[in-house]
């Protein structure tokens, strides 16, 4: 029997070495890894060590005398030939079946290995990704998010204990940059504003649009009209007419799409003129079409998707596909007071790629409306987690 050692990159290259000298009948005896020499190797993926065997031809070693055979006979010669080629046949059987047990074994054992290679390959995520990851996700930003947001920060960031602050700081800053600047009514514009706010129920329309007109007639000393079309809701046209009395700006009700275009002349003095849509039900096609009929009556609208903080992540994808008929809007979250965290802002953003604008933390009219800032968002979503 002729044993080797032979020494390989991986268990493959090992085999094709065996295969290349011993031959295809060579059997393999042990296999294992050992650590590349030297130092700066100290690291690296360590080295396949194979023993294998070969069995020496026992035909050429019976039969390699000529004058072991002169002296008998024929019938001898015959006779030892059937012999021979029986043992032969038989050791080759018990060979082959040895054969197979161990090519059974190695693959076995290089199936473990490569699953051992695999790991070793792939770094492990740190402590420290796990829990700025884990807090994205609380923070109900959806996980492919969360996710490219961290492999950012890994490229740029150690991942260290003493880096903590510095993870942080890069995640809050990857956050705001995907925010982006947000895209607020220009106050200063010679031309009229209409402005139109659309979304589904319970989001907060009326009151945000009440807390609009106070901002632009009382903080900025702008002229200011309201239209309403959402009479489906008694209380919301009453709702809105109390605040118009109160900030002393005239409103309009309309009861058809149509009539939408006489009550904008009727403020044709008017800087901004605000126009409440009724919250209509995203997954109604039949009522979504009075809302696409009503602003195509409206010359150039600025139009709002508002959307409240509080919606979960799949309404929030069934609600902008809802819109999806209007090009051009701008992103106002509502409540952000009663959200258990802002990540779906950063969520819709990235979904619809549309600027933010405004934002409302309560009911208090008309202090709780603010212009959206991205760096504040992302410092309540990141928070203080680092300490």
């Amino acid at each position: 029997m002729k044993v080797k050692r032979y020494i390989a990159n991986d268990a493959q290259e090992a085999m094709l070495k065996v295969k290349a000298e011993l031959g295809a009948n060579a059997v393999i005896l042990h296999s294992r890894k050992i650590k590349r020499p030297g130092l700066l190797n100290f690291f690296k993926k360590p080295l396949i060590e194979m023993v294998a065997a070969v069995e020496e031809n026992e035909k050429d070693k019976r039969y390699s005398s000529k004058s072991e055979n002169n002296g008998k006979n024929e019938n001898d010669k015959n006779h030892e030939k059937k012999y021979a080629e029986n043992v032969e046949g038989s050791h080759k059987i018990d060979a082959l079946k040895k054969q197979v047990g161990n090519i059974e074994s190695l693959l076995n054992s290089f199936i473990d290995k490569m699953d051992d290679y695999k790991e070793e390959d792939e770094p492990k995520r740190s402590v420290l990704f796990d829990k700025y990851y884990n807090h994205l996700i609380e923070n109900n930003i959806e996980k492919s998010i969360a996710e490219k947001i961290m492999n950012i920060a890994k490229k740029q960031v150690s991942f260290s204990g003493e880096n903590e602050e510095v993870i942080a700081k890069a995640i809050k800053i990857i956050i705001r940059e995907y925010l982006a600047t947000p895209n607020i009514i220009n106050e200063d514009s010679k031309e009229q504003k209409n402005i139109v706010l659309v979304g589904p129920t319970g989001v907060g329309k009326t009151t945000t649009l009440a807390k609009l007109a106070a901002k632009f007639a009382i903080g900025k000393n702008k002229s200011v009209g309201l239209i309403t079309a959402d009479t489906y809701r008694i209380a919301a046209v009453e709702q809105l007419r109390t605040y118009s009395e109160i900030l002393d700006v005239p409103i309009k009700v309309i009861y058809e799409p149509e009539e939408i275009q006489e009550a904008i002349e009727g403020f044709r003095d008017k800087d901004i003129i605000l126009i409440d849509t009724a919250g209509r039900n995203h997954r109604s096609t039949e009522q979504l079409e009075e809302v696409r009929e009503l602003i195509s009556y409206i010359n150039n609208p600025d139009i709002f998707l508002v959307i409240s903080a509080t919606t979960g992540y799949k309404d929030i994808i069934s609600i902008i596909k809802s819109y999806d008929f209007i090009k051009d809007y701008h992103l106002l979250f509502t409540k952000l007071d009663e959200a258990s965290g802002l990540g779906n802002i950063l969520n819709a953003k990235i979904l619809t790629n549309k600027k933010l604008s405004y934002v409302t933390t309560g009911q208090s009219v008309p202090d709780d409306i603010e212009n959206a800032n991205s760096e504040k968002i992302a410092n309540t979503i990141v928070g203080e987690s680092h300490e």
